[in-house]
């Protein structure tokens, strides 16, 4: 297999492969995390229509990342399908076209951004007071969305090849660097310390992607020089079109099944759900959310892990230990979800007190805890699942998972809880409902249904050589 720090994960016990992977994951998903948290602190400073500029852009930019998203499950794949079959030239091919990939794609959205933005927000219905400063902050966040992506999938190259440690290495570098940036570029004096230079929400954008363009620098230089997973050389122009082919195969599925989610999310928080019950109620359940999503932050390291191993040993047509990879999945996921919900369950009193101010949101807030987040664990399945399809290059069964459970599932019963029990807890039991029945019904398919080899892309046509017959001399003997 390519690369030094590459792992041969058709080898070796599957469960010890995830809890390799996952654990330096969690704390990079955990740093990007708290970025998020830090940057609204220090752009809510500047204002209340600075800080809803921010809270504004947000749909905008998750949409955009769907597509680096998108991009890496694709990259992961074809690159970890390749290393279960031990094809080491096709994984520094794949590896670079994928980079290129993503830097041409990015690159148009950036263009187009950049051009777009102003009629963009102004149709999604920001305000006169806001649009100045949404205009300022995503100007700058589309003109380096390069550096963003970049770093993103050249991590993902990293996880096909069963190396977690330096990616989550590169996002906490990433994280620690952005919170240093951040007070420094966006307010016009540092704890009375020194001054800043105060570009405000501009330089909120502008400490993102600065700080990700350090780690795009030193992650390149870790795929070229370290792992000489960057080929230089453009002989064949047809393979690099099949390898993109290949990618967009399973990347543009895996994009949409990313909006899947907040889709549903967004109709559970909306008038026709927890909404009707006043400001408080989605208060609750949006900082319930929130808190459950810190808590769970090994699942969704799991689901950016699981399609390295599900890919190496699909490539290797080991379908037994592909079949071994999703139950030891879906019982981590369980177990966890069943150890967040008893601590949640504990102290969901104290961290309601702790968050929200009022009576309905705390209880809103602590009835999730309560019911919901037992159910955990069935999320966790679909994520795993959907992640682990996509690394077999099968991604119709991932779209399908999260479709069924987001789509399918999630919003009728939220809408029917919401007026069958006309109370929050109507729209929690029905998120609770989704959860457990979408987990089950993908345990069932996945092992009495699906299946388990990896899906290549068609094969390449190549030309074939004409071979020049060479003129048979007699033997003059």
């Amino acid at each position: 297999m390519a690369g030094r720090s590459a792992h041969d994960m058709t080898d070796g016990p599957i469960f010890g492969h995830i809890v390799r992977m996952i654990m330096p994951m969690s704390f990079g998903i955990f740093a990007m995390m708290l970025v998020g948290i830090i940057d609204t602190y220090w752009v809510g400073t500047l204002g209340t229509a600075q800080q809803a500029a921010v809270q504004m852009s947000f749909p905008v930019t998750m949409l955009v990342m769907s597509v680096s998203i998108g991009l890496g499950a694709g990259a992961v794949s074809a690159v970890s399908r390749a290393a279960g079959r031990k094809d080491g030239t096709s994984i520094s091919r794949i590896s670079t076209d994928a980079m290129t990939l993503t830097l041409l794609s990015v690159g148009a959205v950036s263009l187009l951004g950049m051009l777009f933005v102003e009629p963009i927000f102004r149709a999604l219905g920001a305000s006169a007071t806001m649009l100045p400063h949404v205009v300022d902050y995503m100007t700058v966040w589309f003109a380096g969305i390069a550096l963003i992506v970049g770093p993103m999938v050249a991590g993902n190259i990293l996880r096909a090849l069963g190396n977690t440690v330096v990616p989550s290495i590169m996002m906490m570098a990433a994280a620690a660097v952005n919170l240093v940036l951040d007070p420094i570029f966006i307010l016009d004096d540092v704890f009375g310390l020194f001054p800043g230079l105060g570009w405000g929400v501009s330089g909120a954008a502008l400490a993102t992607v600065a700080a990700n363009a350090v780690t795009f620098l030193m992650v390149l230089w870790y795929l070229v020089v370290r792992e000489k997973l960057i080929d230089f050389k453009w002989e064949d122009l047809g393979e690099v079109w099949h390898h993109w082919m290949d990618i967009a195969r399973v990347g543009i599925p895996a994009c949409i099944s990313n909006i899947f989610n907040p889709v549903a999310m967004t109709v559970a928080m909306s008038g026709l759900a927890m909404a009707r019950f006043g400001d408080a109620a989605v208060g609750g359940l949006g900082v319930a959310g929130r808190v459950e999503a810190f808590a769970i932050v090994p699942l969704f390291a799991l689901s950016a892990c699981i399609g390295a191993i599900t890919g190496q040993n699909g490539g290797a047509d080991r379908l037994d230990r592909v079949r071994e990879a999703f139950r030891k999945a879906f019982l981590f996921c369980i177990a966890w979800g069943l150890g967040v919900a008893a601590i949640l369950w504990i102290g969901a009193d104290w961290i309601a007190a702790a968050f929200l101010p009022g009576e309905e949101g705390r209880a809103a807030a602590v009835d999730y805890w309560r019911i919901a987040s037992l159910t955990i664990g069935g999320y966790g399945i679909t994520i795993a699942a959907s992640a682990g399809f996509n690394g077999l290059g099968r991604p119709a069964h991932g779209m399908a998972i999260t479709a069924g459970r987001a789509l399918g599932l999630m919003i009728p019963l939220v809408l029917i809880g919401s007026f069958v029990f006309d109370t929050p807890q109507g729209v929690i039991l029905g998120i609770a409902a989704a959860n457990i029945l979408a987990g089950s019904l993908t345990a069932l398919f996945v092992f009495t249904r699906a299946k388990m080899t990896a899906k290549h892309g068609k094969a390449r046509r190549r030309k074939t050589p004409v071979v020049e017959e060479t003129p048979v001399v007699e033997d003059p003997a």
